[in-house]
């Protein structure tokens, strides 16, 4: 019997959860998602929403990537580190947009960490977002707790 290593969505869905992160895969349920330019939503750097319009696996995976290093590297203050993502509303948007990982920062690890769960690809970065006021609706709705039991159950009342 020979050995066959899992697909990279599954290596890197493995990661999330040893590293204590909750993955919540949305695709073809966009019942409760901010617009079809949203991959991906890191929330506190615990939980991550991919969204439902990424099609295939090795596209999931790349986003999937990307998110992992957002909530590695986010945090609600600026920090003085190339890679740092500062996200004083405690989110970060992923956006469907791949770019370039030629410079140094999240994107480049993203390809990295993509590549060692075995993508064979140029690039897993993805353009991102992070709000600056709390008040902004998607962080009132996706709060640590209430917000992704509501998304877990597809449902958007109190």
């Amino acid at each position: 019997m020979r050995f066959r290593p899992a697909p990279p969505v599954a290596r890197l869905s493995a990661t999330a959860s040893r590293l204590g992160i909750t993955v919540l895969d949305c695709t073809g349920d966009a019942r409760a998602w901010p617009d079809e330019n949203v991959a991906a939503i890191v929330s506190f750097g615990e939980h991550i929403a991919l969204g439902p319009g990424l099609g295939d696996d090795g596209l999931r995976a790349d986003v999937l990537a990307m998110a992992l290093i957002v909530a590695a590297v986010m945090g609600d203050r600026e920090a003085d580190h190339p890679c740092a993502i500062t996200a004083p509303a405690g989110y970060v948007l992923i956006s469907s947009t791949r770019g370039p990982s030629l410079s140094p920062g999240p994107g480049e690890l993203a390809t990295l960490l993509a590549r060692e769960c075995g993508r064979d690809i140029d690039s897993a970065a993805f353009g991102y977002s992070a709000p600056g006021e709390r008040e902004q609706s998607w962080e009132s709705w996706l709060t640590r707790e209430r917000g992704w039991r509501l998304l877990q159950s597809g449902s958007s009342r109190s």
